[in-house]
């Protein structure tokens, strides 16, 4: 009996690690933290559950669910896929493609419902909605099989964290989560290309045109050079949209941003064979040191 329970123990543990693979809970993770971040620059609602937990789940579930719907409609070419082939549940078959669909659905159906019933926002639900549509369909079935341009245009559903909280918790939008938006949006292909270039035959065998792929490490490593300029540049506009100003976030992004920049331009400088490994260990520390200091900022300008 004792040996029959610790095996249902861990087929369950097992099953529940495979859905939260299904959902990417890093990427979804790191959304509901700079969603977070986006409420404690709003300033009424990041310290209230009856508001904040909801947001989180609602964040969670739109994004759980278009993970899902990426991992189904990719599981050809995740099975072609060293990283991939036995990492996630569907090409290992672990999970099959009908459970998959059903969690997905459920997921969504769960976030809409506390979108409108629980939080009031239809904003907010229909922005969750658009982040399911493109990150699912429009970029995982057409764009990133057909263009290079995948990352970029592809950058705008992982991008959504802070407007879909502040739209969540607020039922309106304002100029600090469009602002958080665009910076996540800018620090994106910088930030995927680095691994892109460390995984280019992977991505080669499994037919996905990324950068590197189609126009070499070369050409990819300049525009990890030029986007990365972009970001930093970027980055510096929020401290004076934002009131009151934010001063740690803004000594953060000009001394991260030159670290940022100095990394890519080694990356651009050491081609064809740079290690790029490091600059994209640096840009997820890059990222969330810049959130850090926005938090920081209110806290500190609210006296809390």
């Amino acid at each position: 009996m004792t040996r029959r329970l610790a095996l249902g123990w861990r087929r369950a543990s097992r099953f529940a690690f495979d859905l939260l693979l299904l959902m990417k809970w890093r990427i979804t993770m790191t959304a509901m933290f700079t969603g977070y971040a986006a409420l404690v620059i709003e300033g009424h609602h990041h310290a209230q559950p009856a508001v904040l937990l909801p947001v989180l789940a609602v964040m969670a579930l739109y994004g759980g669910c278009a993970n899902t719907l990426n991992q189904i409609f990719e599981r050809e070419r995740d099975s072609g896929m060293t990283r991939t082939r036995h990492r996630r549940p569907l090409p290992a078959g672990r999970i099959t493609p009908r459970a998959a669909a059903i969690f997905a659905v459920v997921q969504f159906a769960i976030a809409t419902w506390l979108s409108l019933d629980v939080l009031g926002s239809p904003l907010g639900a229909a922005i969750g909605a658009f982040l399911v549509f493109y990150y699912s369909f429009l970029y995982t079935l057409w764009l990133k099989p057909r263009h290079w341009l995948n990352i970029v245009i592809g950058g705008v559903p992982g991008a959504l964290g802070p407007p879909l909280a502040w739209a969540l918790a607020t039922g309106g939008m304002a100029w600090a989560p469009i602002l958080l938006f665009l910076l996540i949006f800018l620090w994106t292909p910088p930030h995927v290309w680095a691994l892109a270039i460390r995984l280019r035959d992977d991505y080669a065998r499994a037919g996905i045109p990324m950068l590197p792929v189609v126009k070499g490490i070369d050409e990819t490593s300049r525009q990890i050079f030029w986007y990365t300029v972009v970001m930093v540049a970027g980055s510096l506009l929020l401290p004076f949209a934002v009131q009151p100003m934010l001063w740690i976030y803004g000594a953060l992004a000009v001394i991260l941003g030159g670290v940022f920049l100095a990394w890519s331009w080694i990356v651009w400088k050491r081609r064809p064979m740079p290690a790029t490994m490091p600059l994209f260990r640096f840009s997820i520390v890059y990222l969330f040191a810049l959130f850090l200091g926005v938090m920081a900022d209110a806290v500190l300008a609210r006296g809390w």
